[in-house]
């Protein structure tokens, strides 16, 4: 392994904390938002939820980008158009304004992650790939924690200095990706002609329906406790208590070689819905599990489906199906705040159960729709 391929992944890493911690940079400043332009926390939460749903329709609009014009280039371009909005964040003179930029932040941002995942399924062999697969799911879930900490830790700054700051990083990030991408990362086999993704939805319609209630039910909670106006000491207690167990994805590689990507998943399932339950008890020991076995759930789940989707699909229609997976996750991850904010009012058990409901729902889909459900015989030699 030459010093190239030795830092691929951790600035690929590096990239996707910072791509989509914005998700979750906003979550903490909500009161600080709606007190700096004078309006009601509904309202300032959707400087998160804006860029969400841009973000989740722009896997749908931009994600086929790598597979007709290369991953090296659509992940440069990103980053650098993701500067060059944040730049736009920062100088937003009014809350209108903020929202318009934070939705063109999340469009520009939602180019990096389809072609991030084709890239390691393509480029690294298939002994090496369920690692690589780790790594950047770990990456992805370690964001909502982290963006949520330091956005706390931060907050006397202002929103406009930490977008500055996010702007100079993905500079930075784009520089690095530049010199470690391989030349043949530019443009996966086979791209003039991309496969139709309709022949393969019996497939793939299952993983895309459950990621929908992933990072839905992981948003809920954190943006949860936090509409119930619990003590800031105890908010950070429970955004660090989740982070270590997210360390999980890491050693998902082995489990899914004994038992497969779709076991892996529902194992992570339904390990967050028992979170989500002990977390409806509402008091804070049982919040505390709460974040600990969702993180576990999620650190589980997301690699098990990244796994099944990359297996399943076929590399030239790859990052066009890892767009609409994304979109899915994080257009689930985007309603979150809103149902958050909806449901806190009626207490912890409305809050929670509703999360909880789907992620075990999702269970019984994760593997296909019912009549179309097939094991792809590809997933154990690709893993």
């Amino acid at each position: 392994m030459n010093v190239r391929d030795f830092l691929l992944m951790p600035i690929l890493m590096a990239a996707a904390l910072l791509v989509v911690g914005q998700l979750y940079v906003t979550l903490p400043l909500v009161t600080d938002l709606a007190d700096h332009w004078q309006v009601t926390p509904g309202l300032a939460s959707w400087a998160g939820s804006s860029f969400g749903f841009a973000y989740a329709f722009g896997f749908l609009l931009l994600g086929r980008l790598s597979d007709q014009h290369g991953r090296r280039r659509i992940m440069l371009a990103s980053l650098c158009a993701m500067a060059l909005a944040s730049v736009a964040v920062a100088a937003s003179s009014n809350f209108g304004m903020l929202l318009v930029a934070r939705a063109l932040q999340g469009l520009v941002a939602s180019a990096f992650p389809p072609a991030a995942l084709a890239l390691v399924a393509e480029v690294l062999s298939p002994a090496r790939r369920p690692w690589g697969i780790s790594l950047l799911s770990f990456a992805f879930l370690a964001a909502a924690p982290l963006a949520q900490f330091l956005a706390a830790q931060s907050a006397g700054l202002g929103l406009p200095t930490l977008m500055l700051v996010v702007a100079v990083a993905s500079v930075l990030l784009s520089i690095g990706l530049a010199m470690v991408l391989p030349p043949e990362a530019q443009a996966p086999e086979g791209n003039a002609m991309p496969a139709p993704l309709a022949a393969q939805h019996s497939k793939l319609a299952g993983v895309w329906l459950t990621a929908l209630t992933v990072l839905f039910a992981f948003v809920t909670l954190h943006a949860g406790v936090q509409a119930m106006a619990i003590a800031e000491t105890d908010l950070q207690t429970l955004r660090l208590a989740g982070l270590p167990p997210l360390l999980l994805s890491l050693a998902t590689a082995s489990l899914i070689r004994r038992i497969g990507t779709v076991a892996t998943a529902r194992t992570g399932l339904v390990t967050a819905a028992l979170g989500l339950l002990a977390g409806a008890l509402g008091h804070f020991g049982g919040l505390v599990v709460a974040s600990v076995l969702l993180s576990v759930g999620v650190a589980l789940a997301i690699p098990g489906l990244i796994g099944t989707l990359a297996s399943r699909a076929v590399p030239a229609s790859r990052a066009r199906a890892m767009s609409i997976y994304s979109f899915a996750l994080f257009a689930g991850a985007s309603l979150a705040p809103l149902a958050a904010n909806a449901l806190a009012p009626w207490g912890w058990l409305a809050l929670m159960l509703p999360p909880a409901a789907a992620l075990l729902f999702a269970t019984a889909v994760v593997g296909g729709l019912p009549q179309l459900s097939r094991r792809s015989s590809s997933e154990a030699s690709l893993l």
